[in-house]
């Protein structure tokens, strides 16, 4: 499913793109290390250390929607499916807030040393 993905991303871009991953056995299969390696769009496949989330701009994602949620009454399933979804879609709108992300003590190393970035969290 991973590699599949990785495909359909090539797919959609114009230019190569580093993958920032966690370590999930499927980011680190050989079967993938093989496909990245031989697709000139991804030039590298950059692993987090294990247990690292202050590393992972990714979480910045989660604590935003985290402050949101713990002032939200959702009842249902389908309510707290919707909010997130509409939360994750309103904080991917404000580019400023996602660059920010990027720029934070523990984070910015992936702005130093990459252009083009997708963050992959299982």
């Amino acid at each position: 499913m991973f590699v599949g993905y990785l495909k359909s991303l090539v797919r959609s871009v114009d230019r190569p793109v580093i993958i920032i991953s966690d370590g999930h056995p499927a980011h680190r299969a050989k079967y993938t290390r093989d496909y990245v390696e031989h697709e000139p769009k991804l030039p590298g496949l950059h692993l987090l250390p294990g247990y690292s989330p202050d590393l992972n701009p990714d979480q910045q994602v989660w604590n935003q929607l985290k402050k949101k949620l713990g002032k939200t009454v959702l009842k249902t399933r389908d309510n707290f499916i919707g909010f997130v979804r509409s939360q994750v879609r309103r904080i991917q709108k404000i580019s400023e807030l996602v660059k920010g992300f990027f720029r934070l003590h523990d984070t910015n190393y992936a702005r130093r040393q990459f252009k083009c970035i997708v963050i992959i969290n299982q």
